[in-house]
């Protein structure tokens, strides 16, 4: 089984995380975070960057780890690796996938989402009441 590493990134924007429906193949009609394959040459941040600025035409930052799993489609092991992201703009366009929305966590599955990549959904609940609450410093 040949093995694929993969990277998506769940964008944080006001209070609520953007899922993005694909277009074809296998995987159409479901919804997703948005990313790609890892190239041999780059980081798994290098590669999430890459691939919003590719498929979404926005520059991402403050890439942190979330969470990973492993998935089998199409003959292939997938090594998914998801990291949290922010932008200061919002998709420009759309190039594998029909449709985005903003949601939360708590309504994802409102939505045809991937079942295998609810230990990631999960993960970001997790960590939810941190990225939309700003931190108060204490002096």
């Amino acid at each position: 089984m040949n093995k694929l590493n993969v990277v998506c990134g769940a964008l944080v924007i006001d209070g609520k995380v953007m899922i993005a429906q694909r277009n074809y193949g296998s995987s159409q009609g479901f919804f997703e975070f948005p990313g790609g394959k890892v190239e041999g040459n780059e980081t798994k941040e290098e590669a999430l960057i890459r691939e919003w600025k590719e498929e979404c035409d926005i520059d991402i930052y403050d890439v942190r780890y979330l969470s990973s799993s492993i998935d089998y489609q199409d003959g292939y092991e997938i090594h998914l690796t998801c990291f949290t992201c922010t932008s200061n703009e919002k998709p420009k366009k759309l190039s594998v996938h029909s449709e985005y929305i903003w949601t939360t966590p708590d309504h994802i599955y409102d939505y045809n989402f991937f079942k295998s990549d609810k230990m990631l959904v999960e993960a970001l609940k997790e960590v939810w009441p941190c990225l939309i609450k700003p931190t108060k410093l204490k002096y």
